[in-house]
């Protein structure tokens, strides 16, 4: 069994995807050269001539590229959980990019606890709005479960068992129905279930925001995701 899949979510995102193959082979060759073995996956959802072009180009037959029609991120993570084959998995959105480290201390930290779910230290936020973003450990003093009720504690771009991606599926935003983040629903979900949500030490994402962007136009609807 592979040890890592790593799954690239892309849409319309162009030139800019070609930045994240980047980010993302340069964390590949890093976690490799500990040791770990690895499987990428890039799913174009919706995607545009353009980004398909510069996807094509970045990975250079070194991922399996999927295409899908959902126009939703969370079920484009879902269609690429059913391609992968390693014991964990990880993503990474199309205009987003990891510090080189990411892999391979996830590896080591999901390794030790494969029954949690680990994210990056801290995310950098870029584009429309900047900011950071540092990742709270559900295990740790600074925990407040009353706060998970009202806003989010953590971003998808995690990393845990394959397995548990494949139990727990993505549910597609809904934006008619006041339904959305996905990532907020899911986290609660596993969080009901006791699956702690870790940060790895030392690790940083970079994640870019723009208009017109999924979080953005659920964001508007402030929702509050409760848990089926």
């Amino acid at each position: 069994m592979t040890d890592i899949s790593i799954i690239i979510t892309a849409h319309r995102e162009g030139i800019l995807a070609g930045a994240t193959i980047r980010s993302a082979l340069d964390a590949i060759a890093h976690a490799e050269a500990e040791g770990a073995t690895t499987q990428c996956i890039v799913v174009l959802d919706r995607t545009d001539a353009l980004t398909r072009s510069v996807v094509a180009s970045g990975v250079s037959g070194r991922a399996e590229v999927i295409e899908t029609d959902h126009g939703d991120p969370g079920l484009s993570r879902n269609s690429g959980i059913k391609a992968a084959t390693g014991r964990f998995a990880t993503f990474l959105d199309g205009d987003d990019l990891w510090s080189e480290n990411w892999l391979l201390a996830a590896w080591g930290a999901a390794c030790d606890r494969p029954e949690a779910v680990w994210h990056s230290h801290c995310n950098i936020v870029f584009g429309q709005q900047r900011n950071i973003w540092w990742h709270v450990d559900s295990e740790g003093p600074f925990y407040d479960p009353d706060y998970l009720g009202w806003a989010n504690y953590w971003d998808a771009m995690s990393f845990a068992a394959t397995e548990i991606y494949r139990t727990l599926p993505f549910r597609a935003n809904d934006l008619t129905a006041g339904f959305g983040h996905e990532d907020w629903h899911w986290n609660v979900q596993t969080i009901e279930l006791g699956i702690a949500h870790k940060p790895v030490p030392e690790t940083l994402h970079f994640k870019r925001r723009r208009a017109r962007s999924q979080m953005s136009l659920v964001s508007k609807h402030d929702a509050v995701i409760w848990p089926d």
